[in-house]
């Protein structure tokens, strides 16, 4: 949450001009309902089988710029059948950005995960959640610092350095 997957996401496929896909939105088009309710409803394993379907399914389409989940990549085989299929970009901006980011009131809002915990609770939550999605993250083939992603200046500029890495590391 809050590493800029969308954000920087957006802006690095119009950098490529290419589609985004945010794979929560996908999926929650997909099932007719929000991931919260699929969660509530049918449980994680059901919502992770379809997240993986939905990420094969958008795979084979036409070249994208796909925003995963946090958890995607945790799930057996996930990482390695996400690097089958394109480039996996870690975005991983500095710990004390990123809990600034999720204790502002307006993404405690929109995140049913944080709002009922306390400034406490959010930063041990984080601390857990990137301990043990550590081993499965640094698999990616390209890790980059998404700490600066504040004005579209930044967000710009962001965006086509990544762009101009992912070429390099493509030739």
């Amino acid at each position: 949450m809050c590493s800029g997957k969308t954000t920087l996401g957006r802006a690095l496929a119009a950098t490529f001009g290419c589609a985004f896909v945010d794979l929560d939105d996908a999926v929650e088009a997909r099932a007719g309902c929000s991931i919260s309710e699929l969660f509530a409803t049918r449980g994680e394993e059901y919502f992770r089988r379809l997240e993986q379907e939905t990420l094969n399914e958008l795979s084979s389409g036409e070249p994208s710029v796909v925003a995963t989940g946090g958890g995607t990549p945790c799930r057996p085989g996930a990482m390695e059948a996400m690097k089958r299929r394109g480039t996996v970009v870690w975005l991983e901006p500095k710990r004390e950005r990123l809990l600034e980011r999720l204790l502002l009131p307006e993404q405690r809002a929109k995140r049913p995960l944080l709002a009922a915990r306390g400034d406490d609770e959010i930063v041990a939550l984080v601390d857990v959640a990137l301990a043990e999605r550590e081993p499965y993250y640094s698999l990616a083939d390209l890790r980059f610092d998404s700490t600066e992603l504040e004005t579209e200046a930044d967000i710009a500029l962001t965006a086509s350095v990544l762009h101009d890495l992912l070429i390099l590391q493509w030739r």
